[in-house]
């Protein structure tokens, strides 16, 4: 890690907190070429090679989205029969829906390779990797004001994330910003909380809403898992340079521990992320040579409506059900479908949304990562990169259905 003279065997590493630092520097896999562009288009690899500590961007200074292509022309003419075509495209029982049997359960989609003939397993990418993949897309975009089914120019159209892999996601307006997501008991850490077992995102106690960066972070377990583990991260972080320079300043304690969670956040995403997806000669392509379409006026970087449309393709990578956990469930595993019209309303869900909070809902990574030896034989796949999305996706919560 350019910069940093961290050594990788201290404690930050080193904590029992159930892998959760493992996590952050196993994960693998993902979008491939979208974020080798985005890397080498917004600078971030720049920004993670700074000698320095910088305060992060501002949120309030957000842009709007744009286009890559402005002189391509549409697909086909928005007439009622296009709309017609593509509400039959996407309907349940369509050609997309992978018409998964949700009577067998769970447990039987995981495990029953008679139900994976048509919704296919990817053979080479864990099912963490489509959370991982959705955090990305969450830290970079977030289009709060346009309507779904009204058409709206993208330049117009506000993005409430800035286009940088710099975690506004979680950190927000910092301490002084939102200190809502701060602990006032140490100001420059973050509120984290414990669903009884294990972490959990600080929550409302009437509603259990998580008090989080990003309301979207909490749609389902996984993410929410990832977005705690990033939170403890940084607060580690804090302790690590804290106890190397007692002397330090609250102020410099957090520019320097932010600095070190979003390096470690983008050393995995082009040196563990990127090749999974990407043959190394794309990224070191791109990385060396620059760009090819991209190529906004300085100091004007905005993510283009393009970007936001292919990177949909993750929702066919979505299984239908999930170990959440091995052991959580009255010292069982905790199987669940993603989503189940059956946990709505209910304060400990039978599916895998996110918004509640229960002893047994926590994320037992070893499932969703293969952190080698004894543990690979728990990682599970995710679903194939195809035209096929899993049957739940075709019901899903109102609560999970935010902009953006």
């Amino acid at each position: 890690m350019n910069g940093s003279n961290i050594d990788p065997t201290n404690s930050i590493h080193r904590s029992p907190l159930r892998g959760t630092y493992l996590l952050i520097a196993g994960l693998l896999a993902g979008f491939g070429l979208f974020i080798a562009l985005a890397l080498a288009g917004f600078g971030v690899l720049s920004r993670a090679q700074a000698t320095n500590a910088a305060p992060p961007p501002d949120p309030a200074l957000t842009g709007n989205f744009g286009r890559m292509f402005r002189n391509l022309p549409p697909f086909a003419p928005p007439t009622d029969a296009v709309r017609n075509a593509l509400m039959e495209l996407g309907r349940p029982g369509g050609i997309m829906d992978a018409n998964d049997d949700l009577a067998a359960g769970p447990v039987a989609l995981i495990t029953d390779p008679n139900l994976q003939l048509i919704n296919r397993n990817n053979p080479t990418h864990t099912a963490g990797v489509t959370f991982f993949g959705q955090f990305l897309d969450h830290d970079m975009t977030f289009d709060q004001r346009s309507r779904l089914g009204f058409p709206t120019q993208p330049i117009i159209s506000q993005n409430a994330r800035t286009c940088f892999f710099d975690l506004d996601s979680v950190y927000a307006g910092g301490p002084s910003g939102n200190p809502e997501l701060y602990d006032p008991a140490d100001p420059i850490k973050f509120r984290i909380e414990s669903d009884g077992q294990f972490e959990d995102l600080p929550r409302d106690p009437i509603n259990h809403v998580a008090i989080i960066g990003d309301p979207r972070n909490d749609e389902n377990m996984m993410i929410a898992g990832l977005h705690a583990a990033f939170l403890l991260f940084h607060n580690n972080a804090v302790d690590l340079i804290r106890s190397q320079n007692p002397s330090i300043t609250d102020i410099q304690a957090y520019f320097q521990a932010h600095r070190l969670t979003v390096w470690h956040y983008q050393w995995m995403i082009v040196h563990e992320f990127l090749p999974h997806i990407v043959p190394q000669s794309v990224i070191d392509d791109v990385l060396t040579n620059g760009r090819h379409f991209y190529n906004p006026l300085r100091n004007q970087a905005f993510i283009p409506v393009e970007f936001q449309i292919t990177y949909r393709f993750g929702h066919s990578m979505v299984r239908p059900s999930y170990r959440a956990n091995l052991h959580g469930d009255n010292g069982q595993p905790f199987f669940g479908m993603i989503f189940d019209p059956a946990g709505e309303g209910s304060s400990d869900p039978v599916d895998l949304r996110g918004g509640a909070r229960a002893p047994r809902r926590f994320i037992g990574w070893q499932t969703f990562f293969d952190f080698g030896g004894a543990f690979s034989a728990d990682a599970r796949p995710n679903k194939r990169i195809d035209t096929i999305v899993s049957t739940p996706l075709f019901r899903l919560p109102l609560g999970t259905i935010f902009n953006g």
